[in-house]
């Protein structure tokens, strides 16, 4: 049996807003697979740290930090995984790929092309593995439609038109979340869900 990849999660709330990402889809995960253990926890503050770790009952031994710097200094990290808002993804992620830790950033990389350039440098200067988190094109209907084009079953597209339906979006938008209406942030409907089910190629 491999040891499990020791995992420093960054943006697990005790009491979560927004879009909850790190309750509701990494959390399951992380603590359901026998190949990740969480080791450490990297929030807004040490105290916000350790209240989400006796809020979703993690061992006593995951570490606390509120410093990026911290984290990244930590031996026992294998794996850093970004939960936080789009514009924050650079802020806490840049020390652990200068210091060559392995990590897994959600989509978008960060609020614009500039900052997303900016952690790639990083990233490939540090040496350590990095993937972004785009699983809506891992859909079976988004994989299907991918297989379809490609062996040429509808001809060659000319255009398309995406629907979709997500939680929010629209007129108006929850207070939670109010950042997706602010375009400095670079997160929203449109960047996050059409982002994650454009094809790879």
């Amino acid at each position: 049996m491999v040891s499990p990849i020791r995992v420093g999660l960054i943006g697990l709330s005790a009491s979560p807003t927004g879009t909850g990402w790190a309750t509701s889809a990494h959390l399951p995960y992380l603590r359901k697979s026998p190949y990740y253990k969480i080791t450490a926890l990297l929030n807004s503050s040490v105290d916000n740290a350790r209240k989400a770790v006796k809020a979703h009952s993690l061992g006593d031994d995951t570490k606390t930090y509120g410093s990026p710097e911290d984290l990244a200094n930590d031996p026992n990290v294998d794996l850093v995984v970004v939960n936080t808002r789009v514009d924050r993804h650079a802020q806490v992620l840049l020390p652990s790929l200068l210091a060559g830790k392995d990590a897994f950033c959600e989509w978008p990389l960060d609020r614009n092309a500039e900052v997303a350039r900016s952690m790639v440098d990083v990233a490939q200067s540090g040496g350590g593995k990095t993937i972004t988190g785009l699983q809506g094109r891992f859909n079976p209907v988004v994989q299907t439609l991918r297989k379809l084009i490609s062996d040429g079953r509808i001809g060659r597209p000319l255009s398309c038109t995406f629907i979709g339906s997500a939680g929010n979006g629209g007129a108006t938008e929850s207070y939670a979340i109010e950042y997706f209406v602010d375009r400095k942030v670079g997160g929203n409907i449109l960047t996050i869900a059409s982002g994650h089910s454009k094809k790879s190629d």
